[in-house]
This record gives C-alpha cells, structure tokens and sequence, in this order.
C-alpha cells in the first residue's frame, strides 16, 4: 500500500491533515475524536503536507511513495 497511513494508536484526532491535504483525499472520521480516513490513496501527490501539519510528536502520519518513486528518493553519498 502506498500513500498516507494514519497510525491509529498515536493519531490525536485533531484532523489537521485533512484540512493541510490540497488533494482532499483524507476524510475526518465519523466519532468526534477518531484518526482520519485516506479514501483516495492512488491520488495522493506525495507533496508532505498532512505530514508537516501534524502536531503529535512522533508524527501519526507515514508517506509511503510508490516503489518506482522510491528508486529516485535514494541518498546520494
């Protein structure tokens, strides 16, 4: 699976990565206080906002890119 992931267990529920995704592929939850739904993984830009917007500490956001973006994404020595 690619794209955003919501970790369940240190997600806040404060819905900041909804609002900081320009796509709007992720969806508030329906219960007050419940991690946000990614419904349209395959349209996400990979552009960082709903990580950089996250407030919890470690972030509750992984951005997993796709295999063949990964290639590019090497380090460089």
């Amino acid at each position: 699976m690619h794209g955003p992931i919501i970790k369940k267990e240190i997600c806040n529920g404060c819905n900041k990565c909804v609002d900081g995704c320009p796509m709007d592929m992720i969806f508030p939850a329906e219960k007050l206080g419940d991690p946000p739904v990614v419904r349209y993984p395959d349209e996400c830009w990979y552009c960082g906002s709903c990580v950089m917007v996250c407030p919890t500490k470690p972030v509750a956001v992984d951005l997993v890119h796709p295999l063949n973006m990964r290639l590019a994404l090497r380090r460089v020595k």
